[in-house]
């Protein structure tokens, strides 16, 4: 069961940095994202909008790095990068198409064979530093 959860991960990330299909197979109809902003819808759709509108519309050339997976009974811990480009405006920090490692860990409920519930923590300062660089 392990292996199988991982691989949901796996599948969750190739997807949302790739063309964004898929997510029905992975994530849950009531998927919910902790870390997702407010108003944004739960399941598939919100994982597309999150992808898409939200990372999409900052930083391109997307591909995460997994660096290690742990995975105990309906739960997995991610810890990644995100490799990309800033290529667009975040608030005050101007796009200067630096190359960015951001990194990040997530955890993952499963349950039923998909995707449940997700939480995040990504490294903001240091993604802020690499921006302004």
């Amino acid at each position: 069961m392990s292996e199988a959860n991982k691989e949901l991960v796996r599948r969750f990330y190739a997807a949302g940095t790739g063309d964004l299909s898929g997510f029905e197979e992975i994530v849950a109809e009531d998927y919910f994202d902790h870390h997702f902003l407010p108003g944004m819808p739960k399941g598939p759709e919100g994982v597309r909008q999150w992808f898409s509108a939200v990372l999409g519309s900052v930083f391109s050339e997307m591909r995460v790095e997994i660096d290690r997976m742990i995975a105990e009974g309906d739960w997995v811990d991610c810890h990644f990068a995100l490799l990309c480009k800033h290529t667009a405006d975040f608030g005050d920090l101007k796009a200067k198409g630096n190359a960015l490692r951001i990194a990040a860990i997530s955890t993952f409920r499963v349950a039923d064979g998909k995707l449940a519930e997700g939480w995040e923590l990504c490294d903001s300062g240091d993604m802020a530093r690499q921006m302004q660089a």
